[in-house]
């Protein structure tokens, strides 16, 4: 079982859906752009600090109408941090996941993402 934790100060706020909000139209691309940027930074800081095989890899749940997503800080301890973006959805269950969980959770996005890159 893991522990789930709040991204880090150092890394900054999560970019909000309300940052986005235009009077007649919603910004996607801008807020697109603005949680890759965030997200990368957060890998980067979790590379520094962290020396796990999968370190900075992201898994995520579906939840309602969106995704529960967090990074992968460490395996033994499991440690994640949860990504507070868009809805900021939470998986009820994330804190029960093993590190077992965890990585055949991370094989199958990547097997997923290869077989949608062939397409």
């Amino acid at each position: 079982m893991g522990k789930i934790y709040a991204p880090p100060k150092e890394v900054g706020p999560a970019p909000r859906l309300r940052d986005f909000m235009g009077e007649n139209k919603f910004d996607i691309d801008g807020m697109d752009k603005a949680e890759e940027e965030w997200t990368d930074k957060l890998r980067t800081w979790c590379k520094t600090e962290s020396n796990s095989k999968y370190v900075g890899e992201i898994v995520q749940q579906g939840v309602a109408d969106g995704y529960a997503q967090y990074m992968v800080f460490s395996l033994k301890p499991l440690v994640l941090i949860h990504l507070p973006l868009g809805d900021s959805w939470q998986f009820q269950w994330a804190h029960r996941w093993t590190a077992s969980d965890v990585k055949m959770m991370v094989e199958q996005r990547k097997k997923m993402d290869s077989l949608f890159k062939q397409v």
